[in-house]
């Protein structure tokens, strides 16, 4: 019954047993962390003009290029701070340095310490609850309130044949494309080789995992991810789909629907957080002005 011939995968989102308000947004956090770092350097700046250019010693001067760095670890803030401390201890009649000190000691250097811990745990993700901090807010496939809202949860996924399960795997990534080759891995160490042949929805078409199954000798029965749009009427009408162009192969050419040809011009490549780079070839008209199809077509 099982051989590892026909492996058919699947997720679906299961919610953590969290809270789902005590979330954590990695773009805020960013945003936050920026204005903080902003803050910092203005305090250090304003500390520094405060001062006569006479009693500027070695140790000030290094005080205000520590501000001056465009990221400020809360490592570097804690020398700066403390070297601040000393120099209060010096002068501690100086109140605007008084003040500054309590600023960076109670609020600023607690705040980026937050900010910091915020990212080591988020890592490469988007977000995470305060509750289940391995959780990822994603949007479930049950929901009742029908307003896309986000939960803390997890993607689960699982293989089968012949309506056996051979193999699982939880993810924390939200999108079931990037979870595909970590399953097939996982697959792999238990039972010493990948399936013959995988069957997956166009949830996980994507260059990447083509390449990987087409590395590793494995039939690929799954999808692209546009595959289903494709087939709408409205996308087969819409002109700015170069899907709907024509390709000359041998000049490397496309024609678009107003029978404008669309030459080479560069390429370039972009790296997935896995490292694999995909390579993205660009084509250009020579004009589109005067075009009674480009607004249609483009918005440039």
């Amino acid at each position: 019954y099982v051989q590892l011939e026909h492996y058919f995968v699947d997720g679906t989102k299961i919610e953590a047993n969290a809270n789902r308000y005590t979330f954590v947004w990695g773009k805020a956090v960013v945003k936050h962390k920026a204005k903080l770092q902003e803050k910092v350097q203005t305090l250090f700046a304003t500390i520094e003009e405060t001062e006569n250019q006479e009693e500027r010693s070695h140790a000030s001067q290094d005080l205000s290029e520590r501000g001056e760095v465009s990221e400020m670890t809360s490592e570097k803030l804690e020398t700066a701070v403390k070297q601040l401390e000393e120099r209060l201890q010096a002068q501690p009649k100086d109140k605007s340095l008084k003040k500054a000190v309590r600023a960076l000691r109670k609020d600023l250097l607690p705040r980026l310490q937050r900010y910091e811990t915020h990212q080591g745990i988020l890592g490469n993700r988007n977000s995470y609850s305060k509750t289940d901090k391995e959780a990822t807010f994603m949007r479930m496939k049950e929901d009742h309130m029908r307003n896309g809202q986000l939960k803390p949860g997890y993607n689960v996924q699982m293989g089968t044949e012949n309506q056996f399960i051979l193999g699982y795997s939880v993810h924390q990534r939200p999108t079931d494309t990037r979870c595909l080759i970590p399953h097939l891995e996982k697959v792999k160490s238990a039972f010493g080789k990948l399936p013959a042949t995988v069957i997956a929805d166009a949830g996980y078409g994507g260059e990447e995992n083509y390449d990987y199954l087409e590395r590793n000798q494995v039939e690929a029965i799954v999808k692209y991810s546009t595959y289903h749009r494709e087939k709408s009427k409205t996308w087969q009408k819409d002109m700015s789909k170069i899907d709907n162009w024509t390709y000359n192969t041998e000049p490397d050419t496309w024609t678009c629907a107003a029978g404008q040809t669309l030459i080479f011009r560069r390429a370039s490549k972009e790296k997935t957080e896995s490292g694999y780079e995909i390579e993205h070839r660009h084509y250009r008209s020579i004009s589109c002005e005067g075009c009674p199809l480009k607004p249609k077509c483009t918005k440039a």
